[in-house]
């Protein structure tokens, strides 16, 4: 870890909460060494979490921000059924019959073709 890059963190998160890949992308340094570097000041007590940013659909990454403070608490996972009630809440009539008749086309068994019956036989 070089000795410049701590000072040019610090002073990035006193001004503004930044994740720790952002930070990597702002240091020039790679997510590991950004996350060390957080570590180390999380262990003297001197980083808190700011608050929690969404990454993706399931995952949230902490927001780091310089000096004392409480952690923000991390969000509660949301089960994938209850992402999915609240997706299609927001589905207008027209998406809602075209995934019910996509599900049936799916149940749906296709039938075999008489004549392909007729010179190959049965499919078993």
């Amino acid at each position: 870890m070089k000795a410049v890059r701590l000072p040019r963190l610090i002073a990035l998160i006193t001004n503004k909460g930044y994740t720790a890949v952002e930070l990597a992308a702002l240091l020039f340094c790679t997510v590991r060494s950004s996350r060390d570097m957080i570590a180390k000041l999380r262990k003297d007590n001197k980083v808190h979490i700011q608050s929690w940013r969404k990454t993706s659909v399931t995952q949230w990454s902490a927001v780091y921000r310089y000096g004392i403070g409480v952690d923000a608490d991390k969000p509660e996972p949301v089960s994938s059924s209850s992402r999915l009630r609240k997706h299609r809440a927001k589905e207008d009539a027209d998406a809602k019959e075209r995934r019910l008749t996509k599900q049936n086309q799916l149940r749906r068994k296709i039938k075999r073709d008489p004549l392909i019956a007729a010179f190959y036989g049965d499919a078993t």
